[in-house]
């Protein structure tokens, strides 16, 4: 019988791979997706298996010591999946209104897994209400309902939680072997939660065609965040020096390192010459200081607005990452002497542009009518 049904399955398969998308309405392939979810749950819901696979100890002819073991190396799912898949199928038998639920499509299976984990903490008397929440929510604010009842039922217990994870916060940084560094914790919920509104504020509405992941688009708002602490010069004093960003030029090969975190290329330090919290010193070849820097390396506030005025964007041809997600560039490169002046400079958005011109080696060409373009160096014409 399993053989048979498998087959079928297979052949379905192979048909539903076969057909051509792209000749089918979008409205008729959201019908398609919406019942292949329900064939999908339903395949899903043969947890039972599960159940007698663990309970008969199928594991014990292979190597792995569990059945949350075997699922993982012999079904690829991750730990807390398969551990997950367990709980449900161990507690299912127990479940009565979720199983009826579960076969009847009222729920998923993402949602008889979130009650399975929750009852078993707070017990089966919390299964009616957490149905009823299922029935109306999707499993993330299934889970959110749990702790809610958690926190009714078990209020001392939770405070003890509470304590537990104020006493497991941390946050570890780390180099990492390719210069770059690493970023490791756990926040409470408190802190966690206003971090989180932090950087979903600096990260804002990306513009159309905004390639970054969300991961990058959270470091970014991170980067963004302590340079905007560092800028403000708010930041209590240590040993007497306020804090910011030290690069150190040798003055011979320049060469260039970074305070804190080592050697950085010379493209990078250019860049960040053009940004602010960064103080530049220049040394010799016995590390003795040569000079302290330009004052006037940074644009200033009414320069800022200037540019503000005279662009909305990105200067980048097509860019439209609005200028307050851009960095004043130096069109007169102030490592080679240039000043700073608002009309030699124009914005260059830091999610893109601007690493492009100096990591990235692309060249800012000025066209007659006051407008720039970047041209890749590949495009470049070669020294002669």
């Amino acid at each position: 019988m399993f053989e048979r049904a498998t087959s079928l399955l297979q052949e379905a398969v192979s048909v539903l791979s076969g057909e051509d998308l792209n000749t089918l309405p979008p409205v008729l392939v959201g019908t398609q997706i919406k019942t292949l979810r329900g064939f999908i749950d339903k395949l899903e819901r043969q947890c039972a298996r599960i159940e007698a696979f663990d309970r008969d100890r199928g594991y014990a002819a292979t190597p792995d010591t569990s059945t949350v073991s075997w699922l993982r190396n012999e079904c690829h799912l991750s730990g807390a999946s398969a551990d997950k898949h367990v709980k449900l199928a161990r507690q299912l038998s127990e479940l009565e209104e979720t199983q009826k639920a579960l076969e009847a499509g009222l729920i998923g299976i993402e949602h008889a897994l979130e009650i399975a984990r929750a009852t078993d903490d707070l017990g089966l008397a919390a299964e009616t209400e957490l149905l009823e929440a299922a029935r109306a929510k999707d499993p993330a604010e299934l889970r959110q309902t749990a702790r809610e009842i958690r926190h009714r039922v078990d209020a001392e217990g939770m405070a003890r939680r509470a304590m537990e994870q104020q006493r497991k916060r941390r946050l570890h940084l780390y180099d990492l072997p390719d210069g770059m560094i690493g970023v490791d914790g756990a926040l409470p919920p408190e802190g966690g939660a206003a971090l989180r509104i932090t950087l979903d504020s600096l990260i804002g509405v990306p513009p159309k065609g905004d390639e970054r992941t969300q991961q990058q688009r959270q470091a970014d708002a991170l980067m963004q965040l302590c340079r905007r602490q560092l800028d403000s010069g708010t930041l209590p004093s240590k040993g007497g020096r306020k804090p910011h960003l030290t690069e150190v030029v040798q003055a011979e090969t320049g060469a260039a390192r970074l305070e804190g975190a080592g050697p950085i290329s010379t493209q990078t330090a250019e860049r960040l010459l053009c940004e602010g919290s960064v103080s530049v010193l220049t040394v010799d070849k016995q590390g003795a200081a040569l000079d302290l820097g330009r004052s006037q390396r940074l644009a200033s506030e009414p320069q800022r607005r200037a540019l503000g005025a005279r662009y909305t964007t990105c200067a980048a041809p097509g860019c439209n990452w609005e200028v307050r997600f851009c960095e004043p560039h130096h069109l007169d490169e102030w490592a080679k002497g240039g000043g700073t002046t608002a009309d030699r400079m124009v914005p260059l958005c830091t999610v893109k542009h601007h690493p492009l011109v100096h990591e990235g080696r692309w060249k800012v060409v000025e066209g007659r009518d006051g407008k720039i373009d970047l041209v890749p160096p590949w495009k470049q014409p070669v020294p002669g």
